[in-house]
Order: structure tokens, then sequence, then C-alpha cells
């Protein structure tokens, strides 16, 4: 069995590394780093990346499952899985378990090119599994800056403030939803929260580990 992950930055080659081994896969995990996808996307939006995506897809050649791990270019990629169903995007498995809970959703997001991709996957799947959920948006774009520099745990801390923050005053969230991949790791400095703190990494490795297989 082959993997192929997809990402926007080098920094989540290690994350995923980790995550495909604590999900026990045997078999091969392959890394494509293109962060010229997402500055196109962000600087034109993600439509004027269409085309450079699907030749970095077709470069990848037997790639087995592809996950792309970039939460901006995923409209984009569920165009593409339509007709090739190897593809994934990672906030798919992400947006149906939050859809599932329903209610008062707060989605955390860092990149405003993300906004939009974000919030349709968020209403589609509540569409598809016949749930109700009322999006509650929190922007951290002023935080993004660490990330880009590599302090990556400054990142968490910040973002987790920003949560507890808007959790104090917004009541009746039913989960908490860390829509970006590179948010991870502010799950670990919220775990005495009372809501769910849903995050799309290791959500995506087991449906890419599902693909893989079928």
């Amino acid at each position: 069995m082959k993997i192929t992950c997809l990402h926007t930055a080098d920094v989540h080659i290690a994350t995923f590394d980790a995550l495909f081994a604590k999900a026990g896969f045997q078999g091969v995990v392959r890394h494509v780093v293109r962060a010229d996808l997402l500055a196109r996307a962000r600087e034109e939006g993600a439509e004027a990346a269409r085309a450079d995506l699907r030749q970095a897809v077709a470069a990848l050649g037997d790639a087995g499952s592809v996950l792309c791990t970039c939460s901006t270019l995923g409209p984009l990629v569920d165009d593409m899985a339509q007709a090739d169903p190897r593809l994934l995007r990672i906030d798919r498995p992400l947006m149906e378990n939050a859809a599932r809970l329903g209610g008062r959703v707060l989605v955390v997001l860092c990149l405003e090119s993300t906004r939009r991709a974000t919030c349709d996957l968020l209403e589609r799947a509540a569409s598809e599994l016949d749930r109700k959920v009322q999006p509650e948006l929190l922007l951290c774009a002023e935080v993004w800056p660490l990330f880009e520099a590599g302090q990556t745990a400054a990142f968490s801390r910040a973002i987790a403030a920003r949560i507890r923050q808007a959790l104090s005053e917004t009541p009746d969230i039913s989960a908490v939803v860390l829509a970006q991949a590179s948010m991870m790791g502010a799950a670990d400095d919220l775990v005495d929260v009372t809501v769910p703190v849903l995050s799309s990494p290791q959500l995506a490795v087991d449906r890419a580990i599902e693909i893989a297989r079928s």
C-alpha cells in the first residue's frame, strides 16, 4: 500500500509521519511539498491554483491514495475527487464529525483564504448527514506569522488562548473545530475544556488508510 501526502509546508512532514506510525500503517508514505500552490491561492484565490494542482497530482504518478493537507485547496481537491476517488481533502473527515455533533460549532482558522472553503464544507457535510449546524467563525490571522517562523509551540498556545476567550464569550458551543492541520497542537492546550476539540490530521490519516486499503 502507498499513500502520498501533498503539503504546502515542510513542517507537516514529521507530523504526518508520526500520525501514520501511530495509526499502525505498514505501507509507504511519500511526501511532496508545493508551497507555491498555497502562495498562489492566497494571492489570487483558490481557483487560480486549479491547473497547477492538477499538474501536481498528475506528476505524482503511482501515488496510491493522495491526501492534500492544505485546507485552502480543499474545494479543488473535492472537485477532482469526483473523478479520482483516491484523492482526499484533509478537512472532510473533520467536518463530517463536526456535522454529526451539530449545534453551534466554533470554527477556528488563521488564513482568510481558507474561510469560504472551510465553512462551505461544514455546511455541505451537515446537509449530507441531515444535521443542523450554526458555524461561529474565529479568525486568528494575527498568530499565523508564528507558524511561518517555525514557532509552533507559541503558535498553538496563542490559538488556545483565543479559543478560551471565545468560549467564555459565546454560549452553547457544541464543538471546537481546528480547521487547519497546522493548528493540531492547540488541542493539547485545551484538554480541560468541556466541549469536544476536533482537529483534522489524525481523522484524515485514518481515512487515507481506508482509501489505500480499498
